[in-house]
């Protein structure tokens, strides 16, 4: 029986916000990409407020806030900013948030310093690794250069970077508002994704970790071309399974659904049907820009590239760990992928 997730509440437009569970409200923000939107969420935490997630940093999501914040809190501070990972639709106003309101960034270390790296990058226009690791994996010229472009433009995505954290680690017990929250991190989407669960009120707050929907990108990237992201992926799993089925899962994107572990099965059927369609279609020697096209079957264009071939790259990863595929780097520089003998 195909897998339904239960949806609870409404859907909100942009700006709204709706109280989803004592003390815990959703704040729906848009974001300027084809995922539109994503959801925020401001907890009542003793005399003040706690905010998960910052949202990118456009004038459009400071003004929401501005208005949000006022609404929902009265008046009472923002005492802390608990980010769950680095990229820019979540951690984009961390700074804006300890300038304006005194809020103290809470996130893992791996994410905080992740986040320095990429905002590095864009200040120093250095992508040579990037379009080198592309070009070694069959990229185009068109898709290098519409990949630094695009790069390029996230270098005002995050309004500016905290220079201190608050660091966050794996089965930490955080106090918001008298009740424990437990930090639970995982791999995949990003290095070391915090999500949060409070098992007093069966709530998991769980970023872009799991998502009712779509599957949150799981990209290899030139960082470290050895490594096996799914793998990641599919372990942190393992966490989320010790959760109740029925509890209400808040995610950053889509709506707050109830059905976690449905939803683990239905993910890990999608990439085992990823799985098998790249093994497939390396029945000969491919490169990992060649095996895009048997995983997504919609155009591909220079702002989805990085995301296509990372995340073809995580698959086929996956499959040299297990042996089903062997990679060569041939005379002509380029990596090819080949089912195993």
């Amino acid at each position: 029986m195909p897998y339904t997730p239960e949806y609870p509440f409404r859907k909100l437009d942009y700006g709204e916000t709706l109280e989803v569970a004592s003390g815990i409200h959703w704040v729906r923000m848009p974001l300027p990409f084809a995922l539109n939107h994503i959801n925020l969420w401001l907890l009542k935490d003793g005399d003040g407020w706690t905010v998960v997630d910052t949202g990118y940093n456009v004038q459009e999501i400071r003004d929401i806030w501005g208005a949000a914040i006022g609404k929902i809190t009265g008046g009472a501070p923002i005492n802390r900013s608990i980010v769950t990972h680095f990229h820019p639709d979540h951690m984009g106003l961390a700074g804006w948030f300890e300038e304006n309101y005194g809020a103290q960034l809470w996130m893992t270390y791996t994410e905080w310093l992740q986040a320095h790296v990429a905002v590095s990058e864009t200040v120093t226009h250095n992508f040579d690794r990037w379009i080198e690791f592309y070009r070694d994996n069959g990229a185009p010229e068109n898709m290098t250069v519409g990949f630094k472009e695009v790069r390029e433009a996230f270098r005002d995505s995050w309004y500016r970077l905290p220079e201190t954290v608050r660091r966050i680690q794996d089965n930490e017990e955080i106090n918001i508002h008298g009740r424990t929250w437990q930090v639970i991190t995982g791999g995949g989407h990003s290095h070391e994704h915090a999500s949060l669960w409070c098992p007093e009120m069966n709530v998991l707050i769980s970023g872009d970790q799991i998502l009712p929907r779509i599957s949150p990108n799981i990209s290899l990237w030139y960082t470290e071309p050895d490594g096996d992201p799914l793998r990641h992926y599919f372990e942190s799993f393992v966490k989320f399974r010790h959760l109740s089925e029925d509890v209400l899962v808040l995610p950053s994107h889509d709506y707050p659904f109830r059905g976690l572990h449905g939803r683990l099965d239905d993910l890990l059927v999608h990439h085992q049907t990823r799985l098998d369609a790249a093994l497939d279609f390396c029945a000969k020697p491919q490169t990992a820009t060649d095996v895009i096209p048997s995983l997504f079957s919609r155009e591909i264009g220079a702002f989805e590239f990085g995301f296509a071939i990372g995340e073809t790259l995580a698959h086929l990863n996956y499959l040299v760990s297990d042996g089903s595929l062997e990679r060569h780097k041939e005379d002509d520089g380029v990596i090819r992928y080949r089912r195993a003998a």
